[in-house]
C-alpha cells in the first residue's frame, strides 16, 4: 500500500553522521539497534553514552521517536513528536558542534515532520516541513559530508514528486527549484558507496526499495531489484517488510507471504501490528482461510488511527468469500462506526463498507485474485463472467476494468487498450476511481506505443473523470504524465 513507502523513507532519514573521537562506533551501533527495532539496547547505549545536551543525543532520540511513530501511526503520537521536535529544533539551532552535526539533524527533523503529517493527510504542514528542510540543505549543504548530502539531497528529491498539485505553484514561490536535488542518483551513490554490513548500507538499499516501489511506473522494479541484490539484510524487520510489499505489488504474492510469516521476534509474533494487517491481507488474496484470523489480531491491537477500515472491509470480504454474509455485515456497520479516516485508503474502506449493496462474490473474487498478482486466473474468471451476460452497468465496468489491468500487467496492449475503453464508455454507469484510472492506464499505453496525442487525450481525460476516491494519487500522476509530454 502506497501510505508504507512512508515507513522506509523515514527510517532512512537518519543522518549516520558520527561525532569525532570515541563516540562514531557508538552512534553507529545505537542508529543500528534503532533502525533494527531493538530499542531497548539502542536506549540503554544512548543512556551510557550521551548526555541530553549534545546534539547526537537530540539526532539519535528523533530518530527513534520517528520510527515508533511511523510505526504505529497515532495521531496523538504525531502531535507530541511535533511539540518536541520544535523545542529540540531550538536547542539545536543554539548548538556549535563539529561537521554541522546540528544543521544536518535540523533538516532530518523537518523531514520527519512532512513525512507524519503525510500519514494523516495535512499536506500543507508536510509541505511547510519539506520547504524548511529544502532551505537547510540548499543553504549547508556542500559543508555536509557527502555520504549526508547525497541522502538528504536525494531524499528530497523523490518526496517533492509527492507535492499535492494545489501546492505545486508555490514551490516557485518560496524558492524551491527541485531539479538541483540529486533524487535517484543521490540516493544510489549514497548506497553503492557505502560498506557492506554497515547501517549506512541497510538504509541505502531500504531507501532503494521504497522508491522503486512507490515511483517507477514498472510495478516489478523494486522486486527485481531485490532479486538482483540476492535479498540481502532479511533479518532487518524494516527490510524484510519492506521488500514484502515489494514483492506483492510486483504480483508475486507467494514470496511476500513467505517474508512476512518468518517470524522477527522471539515471542513468534510480529514486532509491530501492521505487519500482522498486511499478512492478513496476502492471506485473503490467496483464499486462505486464515486471513481472518490476522486481520482481527490487527484489529485487537492496531497500534494507532490508520488502516481499521480497511482491515474491517476486507474481514467482511473474508466473511463473503467463505459464505458468511451475516457476519459480513457486521465488520462493514463496525467500520462505518469508526472516527472519520484520515488516509485516502481508509477513506475509500468506509465508503465501500458504507454501501448499501453487497459485493457480488464473484466480482470480489476476481479483484482479490488481480491485488494477489494472480493475472491469468483472474483474466480467466473475468472473461468467462462476462460471457454469461449476467453483469451490466457498473459491475460489468468493474469486470472490463479488472480485465484490463490483468491484460496490461501481462503486456497484452491491445486487449488491454479494448477493455479500458470499454470502462469509459460506461463512465455514466460506473461512478468510481475504476473510470479515471482507466483513462490513466490507457495514457500510459499510447505513451509507450508512442502515440503521443492519444496518450495526451487520455492523461487529460483522467483529470477531467476524477471526482472519486484516490483521487489525489490519481490527479497527481496524470498531470505528472501530461507534463513530462511537454517537455
Amino acid at each position: 500500500m502506497r501510505n508504507w513507502f512512508l515507513i522506509i523513507l523515514g527510517a532512512l532519514l537518519i543522518s549516520g553522521i558520527p561525532l569525532s573521537g570515541q563516540n562514531i562506533s557508538f552512534s553507529q551501533e545505537i542508529q543500528y539497534c534503532f533502525f533494527n527495532l531493538d530499542t531497548l539496547k539502542g536506549n540503554k547505549l544512548l543512556a551510557q553514552h550521551y548526555s541530553s545536551n549534545d546534539p547526537e543525543y537530540i539526532r539519535l532520540i528523533s530518530y527513534r521517536d520517528f520510527i515508533r511513530n511511523l510505526l504505529y501511526q497515532s495521531k496523538s503520537g504525531f502531535e507530541l513528536f511535533s511539540n518536541q521536535s520544535a523545542i529540540r529544533i531550538k536547542r539545536l539551532e543554539k548548538l556549535q558542534s563539529p561537521g554541522n552535526t546540528a544543521m544536518v539533524s535540523i533538516a532530518e527533523i523537518y523531514l520527519y515532520q512532512a513525512i507524519l503529517a503525510w500519514q494523516f493527510s495535512d499536506f500543507k504542514l508536510a509541505f511547510t516541513d519539506l520547504v524548511s528542510s529544502y532551505k537547510i540543505v540548499a543553504k549547508w549543504g556542500s559543508d555536509f559530508k557527502a555520504g549526508d548530502r547525497n541522502k538528504l539531497s536525494g531524499i528530497l528529491g523523490v518526496l517533492f514528486q509527492l507535492v499535492p498539485e494545489q501546492y505545486e505553484k508555490y514551490l516557485r514561490v518560496v524558492g524551491v527549484r527541485p531539479k538541483a536535488l540529486s533524487g535517484y542518483n543521490g540516493l544510489d551513490r549514497y548506497y553503492t558507496a557505502s560498506s557492506p554490513g554497515t547501517i549506512e548500507r541497510q538504509e541505502g538499499y531500504l531507501l532503494l526499495i521504497t522508491a522503486y516501489k512507490e515511483f517507477r511506473l514498472d510495478p516489478s522494479t523494486a522486486w527485481n531489484f531485490v532479486k538482483m541484490e540476492g535479498k540481502p539484510m532479511l533479518d532487518s524487520p524494516l527490510i524484510r517488510y519492506q521488500s514484502a510489499l515489494a514483492a506483492l505489488k510486483a504480483g508475486d504474492c507467494e514470496s511476500a507471504v513467505k517474508l512476512l510469516d518468518y517470524h522477527t521476534s522471539e515471542s513468534g509474533r510480529p514486532v509491530f501490528p501492521l505487519w500482522t494487517y498486511q499478512l492478513g491481507r496476502c492471506k485473503l488474496y490467496q483464499n486462505d482461510t486464515m486471513a481472518g484470523g490476522f486481520l482481527e489480531r490487527f484489529l485487537k491491537n492496531p497500534g494507532g488511527d490508520n488502516y481499521m477500515h480497511s482491515a474491517l472491509l476486507m474481514s467482511g470480504w473474508n466473511c463473503l468469500m467463505h459464505g458468511n454474509q451475516a457476519q459480513a455485515k457486521v465488520f462493514f456497520l463496525r467500520s462505518k462506526n469508526l472516527p472519520t479516516p484520515f488516509t485516502m485508503y481508509d477513506k475509500q474502506a468506509l465508503n465501500e463498507a458504507g454501501s448499501d449493496k453487497m459485493p457480488d462474490v464473484e466480482l470480489l473474487k476476481v479483484r482479490l485474485q488481480f491485488d494477489g498478482g494472480y493475472y491469468e486466473k483472474c483474466l480467466d474468471n473475468c472473461d468467462k463472467l462476462l460471457v454469461t451476460n449476467r453483469f451490466h452497468g457498473q459491475e460489468k465496468g468493474e469486470l472490463l476494468y479488472r480485465k484490463g489491468r490483468c491484460e496490461q500487467r501481462l503486456l497484452r496492449t491491445e486487449p488491454a487498450i479494448r477493455s479500458f475503453l470499454g470502462v469509459i464508455e460506461r463512465a455514466d454507469s460506473i461512478k468510481s476511481y475504476l473510470v479515471p484510472n482507466s483513462a490513466l492506464q490507457l495514457g500510459y499505453l499510447y505513451k509507450k506505443a508512442g502515440q503521443v496525442d492519444l496518450a495526451r487525450k487520455y492523461f487529460q481525460l483522467s483529470l477531467d473523470l476524477n471526482k472519486y476516491g484516490y483521487r489525489e494519487g490519481i490527479n497527481r500522476q496524470a498531470q505528472s504524465a501530461l507534463d513530462e509530454l511537454s517537455n
